[in-house]
């Protein structure tokens, strides 16, 4: 069998024999590509064995414990037809470098025979063959007074927290120093149904220290003379790192969906994807107003928040929209990404009059609601339609007398016999007109006013007629299917 994929870690990895612990298992893809973790009824699965018995090579006295993931789309529950443990995920799920699964095992009976036991580790990922692996956790016998400690996250962020456990026999009381804010030292009287006794309590560390060292000392009796035995953990700083941020053209985060190079529509949506680690906070700045601690993934809709933002100055906007993510953390050392998304240029849906007197005057663009338009409709016509575009650039389009460019005054649709319909034209200034579907060129008398009986086969048709000078006008109409 291959070898496996991801990195794991047991927190703690040594172990007081005859104890009940919460096993924190961390998945950690120290690879330098992201992982695809394959989510949904038939999700990849990482399978957890721990050895059950009495003896030295064996790990817990049963496997009846209860198991959570703390990472969101994941979980983790006992086999239903073995006794293995297997991670599973909802949905498609991209692990970057760095990026980890954290799985709790509760209340694990480890067995009260000292030794070293080997917990099996199976991968079954995407297509690739399964792949095998273990890792080890040290069983000790404790002494008549005796103290272990293990905090859950040797790492945190700034301003962030983790809990420190401990367990111990023999003692009365545990002091702990160390605290960076309210009492540096604390002390927790022991307590519990049977040895070892555990303890627990959050931890920090201060704003401007790159670690804080937590000192144990168990005690028997009640003064600081009396027998103790004392030992100690190191909590340690991280930076703030964006470990990815990624576009993805739906909610599905699988690698082919990434967005690419190619230019968006303004009314397509993308779903933005990050992760981070050690980060206190964060921030997402779209072209408008910034976003504090947004949730990830987030959908949004580039050329809608590019315009937006433009709103009352529609000539400035730019050709891009961009998405800036900043990690705010340790020592200032905030990293940033951004994420451009060019876009399409917005035509017109059509500009025409409603009606075949040609009095009443309607317009639209393409895609639809793009509100960086101006019509002016002054008493004496032409008419104009104006669109703004990304990049500052606008285009105007004409309607009405006294004008030379290309027009489609009127296009509107009839019920007619059976299941036909008759789409009916005004245009002006035109040499040349084709309608869609169907690539129909328009003969030169029905050009200028002319019409078309056909069968519904499109909820949707399109006239493109060409000037002389090789300019061009659309208009789109949308009829709608009835069978009366």
């Amino acid at each position: 069998m291959a070898n496996l994929t991801f990195d794991y870690s047991f927190q703690p990895s040594e172990i007081f024999t005859n104890s009940v612990v919460d096993l924190n298992l961390y998945v950690t893809n120290n690879t330098d590509d992201t992982i695809e973790y394959e989510g949904g009824p038939d999700s990849d699965e990482i399978h957890i064995n721990f050895p059950a018995g009495s003896g030295a090579t064996d790990l817990v006295v049963n496997v009846g414990f209860t198991s959570n993931s703390e990472t969101k789309y994941f979980s983790c529950a006992k086999s239903a037809s073995n006794d293995d443990y297997v991670i599973t995920a909802t949905m498609n799920v991209p692990i970057p470098k760095g990026g980890q699964i954290h799985v709790i095992f509760l209340q694990v009976p480890i067995n009260a025979t000292p030794g070293t036991a080997t917990i099996a580790l199976t991968e079954y990922l995407g297509s690739a063959d399964p792949a095998t692996g273990s890792k080890e956790i040290t069983k000790t016998q404790p002494a008549s007074l005796s103290i272990m400690a293990y905090l859950q996250q040797q790492v945190v962020g700034l301003d962030q927290t983790t809990t420190l456990t401990w367990y111990s026999t023999g003692a009365t009381r545990v002091v702990v120093t160390g605290f960076a804010t309210g009492d540096k030292q604390r002390t927790f009287p022991v307590q519990g149904d049977r040895p070892p006794y555990k303890g627990t309590c959050v931890v920090d560390i201060a704003s401007d220290k790159d670690s804080t060292t937590y000192t144990l000392i168990a005690y028997n009796g009640n003064g600081n003379s009396d027998p103790s035995v004392q030992t100690y953990v190191v909590l340690y700083h991280g930076y703030a790192k964006i470990n990815s941020f990624v576009a993805y053209k739906t909610d599905d985060l699988s690698q082919h969906n990434e967005v690419g190079s190619e230019p968006l529509a303004v009314d397509q949506s993308v779903t933005l994807y990050w992760y981070l680690t050690y980060a206190s906070r964060w921030q997402l700045k779209p072209p408008g107003k910034p976003l504090n601690n947004p949730i990830t993934p987030r959908q949004v809709t580039p050329g809608m928040d590019l315009v937006q933002a433009y709103q009352g100055n529609y000539g400035g906007m730019l050709a891009t929209s961009d998405y800036k993510l900043t990690a705010f953390g340790f020592e200032d050392k905030n990293p940033t990404q951004t994420i451009s998304f060019k876009l399409k240029p917005v035509g017109v849906g059509y500009f025409k009059f409603k009606d075949v007197a040609l009095t009443q005057v309607v317009w639209a663009t393409n895609p639809e609601n793009w509100p960086a338009i101006d019509v002016k409709m002054p008493s004496q016509q032409p008419y104009t339609f104006t669109i703004y575009q990304p990049g500052g650039k606008s285009d105007v389009y004409y309607l009405g007398s006294n004008d030379t460019h290309p027009q489609i005054q009127y296009f509107d649709y009839a019920k007619d016999s059976g299941d036909q319909y008759k789409l009916s034209w005004i245009t002006a200034n035109l040499t040349s007109l084709i309608l869609n579907p169907g690539n129909i060129n328009i003969t030169a008398d029905q050009i200028q006013k002319g019409s078309q009986t056909l069968k519904l086969e499109a909820a949707q048709y399109k006239l493109t007629g060409k000037a002389s000078d090789g300019s061009t006008i659309d208009s789109i109409l949308n009829v709608p299917y009835t069978s009366k």
